[in-house]
């Protein structure tokens, strides 16, 4: 009598046991106040006055950003991006909004909502996307 044995070989991993993820990190801005003398006209907001991060992990463990910002809202027409600036990290710091402030310091504040997005890839998964809401009020005084 002969003795038969099955060999497998290769990889038989039915999911990973480090799935790709990703998470919006606390300490987002969820709403930023541009105040400034009523009637000051166009005035921009400050480059790191609007952060965000995102953290990345599992997966490839190769990791790749991409922020967007979206108009959400802006009824008096009042905001505009000046420049989304670098787009390509982890952190999110370098968005720069135009607002126009007020020209009494008894008109109400004009505000807008913004949408900002991560996109994150590994690469190999499908790409995950996050985001949240910014709210931005011009306040004249």
């Amino acid at each position: 009598m002969v003795d038969m044995y099955i060999v497998l070989t290769g990889c038989a991993e039915q999911g990973s046991s480090n799935p790709f993820a990703a998470s919006l990190d606390g300490g987002y801005t969820e709403v930023h106040d541009e105040i400034q003398p009523a009637g000051s006209g166009t005035v921009q907001t400050a480059s790191g006055a609007i952060t965000a991060s995102v953290t990345a992990s599992g997966g490839s463990g190769s990791y790749t950003y991409s922020w967007s910002v979206s108009e959400l809202t802006d009824l008096n027409n009042a905001f505009s991006v000046n420049s989304t600036g670098t787009t390509n990290t982890a952190t999110y710091n370098t968005l720069v909004l135009n607002c126009n402030i007020p020209a009494s310091a008894l008109d109400p504040p004009n505000d807008a909502v913004y949408e900002i997005s991560c996109t994150v890839s590994d690469g190999v998964a499908s790409d995950i996307v996050v985001s949240f809401n910014l709210a931005v009020n011009a306040i004249g005084v």
